[in-house]
């Protein structure tokens, strides 16, 4: 009788698993159709189907493709719920799938702490699994990463390791030299950058690869003050722009798919388990097409602003020696400057607002009592706000000797939106003391700059 119980379970839960495989077959069949709805009501219904005796690798892959689809429109909160959750269940079932998991994570996380705690995990975890294109890839992001928050002693020992996991791959050798001139030229080290760019086969690069060159160029030009010879670059660089702008999304969308699939099969080829290969090669090759469909749309914006930007520098830089020649004081630079720091300061605010941190900027700024306010929230808005506004904060030090490193970051983050009480909390100071460095600075900053920052009328 205890027999016969037990192979009913089985037969029971057998049925189970095979139906939550052909439901995942035909969320896929209506996602290459490109009707995404029909595959989320689908995939929701296998999400409500999931039980205890659902095997953690199924519960995975459910989880995974519904985060994956909210991904691809944009919907980053939803997508980072799922991703978190198809995580949790990743950890009980084997590196492989960790290893995609992870990288799933990074893709939905704003800030530099958590996103160095996840890329290094997913690098070793990788590294431990043998997906060798993944742990590359999550190398680099990660050497970039303690670039960004200043880090070069991390950044360096991880760069010094890749060459033997990027092995011949030309995609990564891109992506790793990428990132070793961006090490070098943070750190100034510009003729290192240079012969590194000159040893390049140009013939070898991709549009977005020559375009990566030509910038990486002109910003070692402008580094070594040679604002001639970067001219020459941007007129390089606005050529490429407009050949990517040219390409249609579905030449872009194919090669794409095309490149990450001979990859992922590359990755898989191995594995034992033929219907587990097919599934992960499609779970993984969605995740990275549709990050990379979006970090293109995000690419053309940003480049339209850094390059508005770095022309914004190059002007100031220009007006500032004109104003050095005829022994100007620098603390009282003329008016033709001051149009170029307001654009200056608009345009990072812009790059700003589209992060998604600022929504929580927006929902913090709805408490009107400042002990209501998570203080961890605060401060991970305020690492945000220095590290968009740290050059146009360094700009407006150096022709305002007056101004103080907490006043240009006081100007920052009332500029980009804090409300009073949120503004408060993120200095530890009370609403009067803001009020009367707000005075102090108004005598330091020409009228026209302190009414763009304050909002006030001239």
């Amino acid at each position: 009788m205890a027999l016969a119980i037990f192979l009913s379970l089985m037969a029971c839960n057998g049925g189970h698993v095979s139906e939550i495989y052909r439901g995942l077959q035909k969320a896929e069949e209506f996602i290459s159709d490109d009707k995404k709805e029909d595959a989320l009501i689908q995939l929701f219904e296998l999400e409500n189907s999931i039980d205890a005796t659902t095997p953690d690798t199924l519960k995975y892959k459910v989880l995974s493709r519904i985060g994956g689809i909210y991904y691809s429109d944009l919907k980053e909160d939803k997508a980072d719920e799922y991703f978190k959750k198809a995580l949790a269940v990743a950890r009980k079932c084997g590196n492989g799938y960790l290893s995609v998991a992870l990288w799933n994570r990074c893709l939905t996380l704003s800030d530099n702490d958590s996103i160095l705690i996840y890329l290094k995990e997913c690098h070793d975890i990788s590294h431990a699994s043998g997906t060798r294109y993944t742990e590359a890839m999550s190398g680099i992001n990660l050497a970039n990463a303690y670039i960004q928050i200043g880090n070069m002693d991390k950044a360096h020992e991880v760069l010094d390791n890749m060459d033997h996991v990027v092995g011949n791959d030309s995609v990564l050798e891109i992506e790793l030299t990428n990132a070793r001139l961006n090490y070098l030229i943070i750190n100034k080290s510009f003729d290192k950058a240079k012969e590194i760019l000159k040893a390049q086969d140009v013939r070898n690069l991709n549009l977005y690869g020559r375009f990566s060159r030509y910038r990486n160029l002109y910003a070692i030009e402008i580094g070594n003050g040679r604002y001639d010879k970067a001219i020459e670059y941007r007129d390089s660089i606005d050529e490429i722009k407009s050949e990517i702008d040219s390409i249609s999304f579905d030449e872009k969308l194919s090669k794409t798919e095309l490149e990450f699939a001979s990859k992922l099969d590359k990755e898989k080829k191995d594995r034992d388990i033929a219907i587990i290969i097919s599934l992960c090669v499609i779970i993984l090759l969605s995740a990275f097409l549709f990050a990379g469909i979006k970090r293109r749309l995000i690419m053309r914006k940003q480049i339209e602003l850094n390059e508005q930007i770095l022309k914004l520098n190059l002007r100031i830089a220009q007006l500032t020696e004109s104003h050095n020649e005829g022994d100007t004081p620098v603390n009282y630079v003329g008016a033709d400057i001051q149009p170029e720091v307001i654009e200056k300061l608009r345009l990072n605010k812009e790059m700003f607002i589209s992060k998604p941190i600022y929504g929580r900027l927006k929902q913090l700024n709805l408490k009107r009592d400042s002990d209501a306010i998570d203080k961890k929230a605060v401060n991970e808005i305020l690492e945000c706000v220095i590290g968009q506004f740290a050059d146009v904060c360094s700009t407006i030090r150096q022709l305002y000797p007056g101004m103080t490193s907490d006043d240009v970051l006081y100007c920052s983050i009332i500029y980009v939106g804090f409300s009073k009480e949120v503004a408060s909390v993120a200095f530890g100071s009370s609403e009067d003391a803001l009020r009367r460095r707000k005075s102090r600075i108004k005598q330091k900053l020409p009228p026209a700059i302190f009414d763009a920052i304050f909002g006030t009328k001239a």
